[in-house]
């Protein structure tokens, strides 16, 4: 009763205020509409209410997909005996022993190999204390070096040479460096030096043969291979042929200029050697004349013969028939040329 005499009392509030709106004659704003209650949006939107309740649904059914998913509740763990390592060794002995037996083979080898180098670890040792030994027994101590192949070096200097002392030890000394010192001293060649036990060196040394002179700023041997090789000095054999008519700055400076006129000297010593005159008239010198070529002064009187360039083995030939006959007709020539370019055959010969 009370609800529809306010309901009654509020209309009939709205009806004068709307009578006092006319008559004012001002036009109001229409009132706002009241929101429905929730049983009328019920009646007014099924959809949104079917909406509702299709969510509903889902919250439930993922609610008791979610309370299905519960992992039970877990059971307390009993204690469990505890194992004593014997029985551990007693269950693992089966496998340990076909593993082993598997890898029978690798073990082997490793074992040959530890073998092998314990032996060699031994090995090395006794040889380590065996040269210890050596290098300061007296046994071992130099008592006498053989010098061989010498003619004009001594004993002595081939010693002082090689750094080989008297009393010291043999292992001690190297050989090979011996070798090496050796082979830095002019009037050698070549060098061997063999350690013979207990107290004995034996050097083999193969010396230079000088076969010419060649004068520079001074004068200075030459090797039978066309080396320079000393200057030389009191002691040094001096009766030799001596090469002439050079340019000391080419000489030294120019390599190819050098070993040209050296080997051409040698060569021109063997020919000469080779055709008989070397004993009957020995040379005494070779001299390189850039416009005449090669020209030797052979004999005791130093006779003159120009060989010129090129052919020397031939002209030599030639050189010792005219030789011959002039020796036949007891004449003694001052001069022979050997060098005329036209007429290679001609020989031009001064009697003196």
């Amino acid at each position: 009763m009370n609800n529809r005499r306010a309901t009654t009392t509020a209309a009939k509030r709205g009806a004068t205020k709307r009578v006092k709106r006319a008559k004012s004659g001002v036009r109001k704003r229409p009132a706002a509409k009241k929101p429905a209650s929730r049983a009328a949006k019920k009646t007014l939107r099924p959809r949104a209410a079917r909406a509702d309740q299709v969510h509903k649904a889902k919250k439930a059914a993922k609610a008791t997909k979610t309370n299905r998913r519960r992992r039970p509740a877990k059971t307390p763990k009993t204690a469990r005996p505890r194992r004593r390592w014997r029985d551990w060794l007693a269950e693992a002995g089966p496998s340990v022993r076909g593993w082993l037996r598997a890898r029978r083979q690798v073990f082997r080898r490793v074992g040959q190999g530890l073998i092998v180098v314990a032996f060699l670890g031994a090995g090395a040792w006794l040889v380590d204390q065996t040269l210890g030994y050596a290098r300061t027994a007296d046994a071992f101590a130099i008592r006498e070096v053989v010098v061989e192949g010498t003619e004009r070096l001594r004993d002595l200097d081939v010693r002082r040479a090689a750094g080989l002392q008297i009393g010291s030890n043999a292992f001690q000394v190297s050989m090979e460096e011996a070798r090496d010192r050796l082979l830095h001293h002019p009037w050698v060649k070549d060098a061997t030096v063999i350690r013979k036990l207990p107290n004995r060196v034996r050097v083999e040394v193969a010396e230079r043969t000088p076969v010419a002179l060649v004068t520079l700023d001074e004068l200075y041997l030459v090797s039978e291979e066309g080396a320079v090789f000393k200057r030389i000095g009191v002691d040094d054999p001096a009766d030799l042929p001596v090469i002439t008519g050079i340019a000391s700055e080419q000489f030294y400076d120019d390599f190819d200029y050098r070993r040209a006129v050296l080997l051409r000297s040698m060569a021109v010593l063997q020919d000469y050697e080779g055709a008989g005159l070397a004993e009957r008239e020995p040379v005494s010198e070779i001299h390189f004349d850039g416009a005449h070529g090669v020209e030797l002064f052979v004999g005791q009187d130093g006779m003159h013969v120009r060989l010129g360039h090129g052919q020397h083995r031939r002209k030599l030939r030639r050189l010792k028939q005219v030789l011959n006959r002039l020796s036949r007709e007891k004449a003694r020539p001052a001069y022979v040329y050997l060098d005329n370019v036209r007429s290679p055959e001609r020989v031009t010969v001064r009697l003196r």
